[in-house]
């Protein structure tokens, strides 16, 4: 899947070419996948066709990584690590509308050293974990027909709860989902009650993410898209937090072409945010609203966005990665009272394409943020970040993908260098 969006979308895959491919937040939750061509043991797969689909249509693969990652700090000590592992992943067939998943993780330390890098825990250990573990069920009638009933561990792609999947391993969640897509109303319903973060081994109560230890509360969920037209589409939803804090997104995408090589795109989002129940995590009440255009033609791609954050709070988001705009390497730009502007450009031509070669850069610079419970001002910053990608379309390289990331931080009145560099190394094994 082609993307260019916020920072935890972009493990997804390479950017696009055309700006009218850009996904957005709530279209990437509801995205399908495509199915995978092609798998090392062909006899295996074929051997197990005439057997009842529920295992003739079993899914088994590796994804393999490897991260190398230098990260130079303003603050705290400097963090380098060198990890290997991935997930070994099953899905069975369908049985009756009922099939299961299941993936264990694993991330283990060539080299550690410093400040926690996320690639291991925060004791730089390895992790070992049942990441996902899952039974579904498929509607095949009735007004749920279309929707899957999904209960237990399983990958989220939501705004605020998804998989932040931009280090080692993905985050995934504990809860119960009702998801549905069809040519009128996306839509989602679930509760989830416990998370693992992407550098830990435990799944852990949501309010005690968050902050709240010793506490078990969960969140409640409700949220739909809707193409109004054949170019706009407009969704929502809201995340209501037990006693914690209540989190709504909304976002609208518009999109058309001038010519057969010149398209565009408009897009906008807001957030609001605010503490709830027994506000077990704080009082606060703030908000984030942002905007981007992006202009495509021939495969290179200029966007510019601007976002602006409410003056009670930063936006808050403990159980993943957050969908806007400037959110990107280092940064979200979203500090209380922040005001950001980001100019981005991409480039994937055809030619390149062809080749498996894609990269994309992002300036973002933020000020006027706050700390605003201690109404303290925040330095203004500039952040500079590069992507290259090389990922093979075919032939004896398929399954590779190679990605090189640099970032750098400039935080005025502070004088010192904040950078990252990021090699990461994607290789999928679809056994059958």
């Amino acid at each position: 899947m082609p993307v260019l969006s916020a920072e935890y979308i972009q493990q997804a895959g390479p950017v696009p070419g055309r700006a009218e491919d850009i996904v957005s937040a709530l279209g990437y939750a509801f995205a399908n996948p495509k199915e995978q061509p092609w798998y090392l043991l062909d006899d295996l797969k074929e051997a197990l066709e005439d057997t009842h689909p529920f295992i003739s249509d079993s899914t088994l693969a590796f994804d393999l990584r490897t991260f190398s990652f230098d990260r130079k700090n303003a603050v705290l000590s400097d963090g380098d690590a060198l990890a290997v592992g991935g997930q070994l992943r099953y899905g069975s067939g369908n049985w009756n509308g009922l099939s299961v998943e299941a993936a264990w993780y694993n991330s283990t330390e060539v080299d550690a050293s410093g400040t926690p890098t996320g690639l291991l825990t925060l004791n730089n250990e390895n992790i070992n974990v049942l990441g996902e573990a899952n039974l579904s069920y498929q509607f095949s009638d009735g007004v749920l027909e279309g929707g899957e009933l999904k209960l237990y561990r399983q990958k989220l792609n939501l705004p605020y709860l998804n998989t932040q999947d931009s280090r080692m391993l993905p985050s995934t969640h504990e809860g119960y989902m009702l998801q549905g897509k069809s040519s009128e109303v996306d839509y989602v319903v679930g509760h989830i009650t416990q998370f693992k973060q992407r550098s830990d081994d435990q799944f852990r109560y949501l309010s005690e993410v968050a902050g709240a230890q010793g506490t078990d509360e969960g969140l409640t969920l409700i949220g739909a898209q809707i193409p109004l037209t054949e170019h706009l589409t407009v969704g929502a939803i809201t995340q209501y937090g037990w006693d914690t804090f209540n989190t709504f997104y909304s976002e609208s995408s518009y999109s058309n072409k001038f010519s057969e090589n010149l398209d565009f795109q408009l897009s906008g989002q807001y957030t609001n945010q605010r503490s709830v129940g027994d506000e077990i995590v704080g009082s606060f009440d703030t908000w984030h609203a942002a905007a981007q255009a992006a202009l495509s033609w021939r495969g290179a791609m200029v966007r510019l966005a601007g976002s602006r954050t409410g003056d009670g709070a930063r936006i808050r988001a403990p159980w993943g990665g957050k969908p806007g705009y400037l959110s990107i390497q280092r940064s979200d730009f979203d500090a209380a009272n922040e005001r950001a502007v980001m100019l981005g450009f991409s480039y994937n031509t055809e030619y390149f394409s062809s080749l498996g070669l894609s990269s994309f850069v992002n300036i973002a610079r933020g000020r006027d943020g706050r700390i605003a419970a201690e109404g303290v001002d925040l330095p203004d910053r500039t952040e500079y970040n590069l992507t290259v990608d090389y990922k093979p379309p075919g032939g004896a390289l398929r399954g590779l993908w190679l990605r090189l990331r640099w970032a750098h931080l400039d935080v005025e009145r502070d004088g010192k260098t904040v950078r990252d560099i990021r090699l990461i190394v994607n290789y999928t094994l679809p056994l059958i």
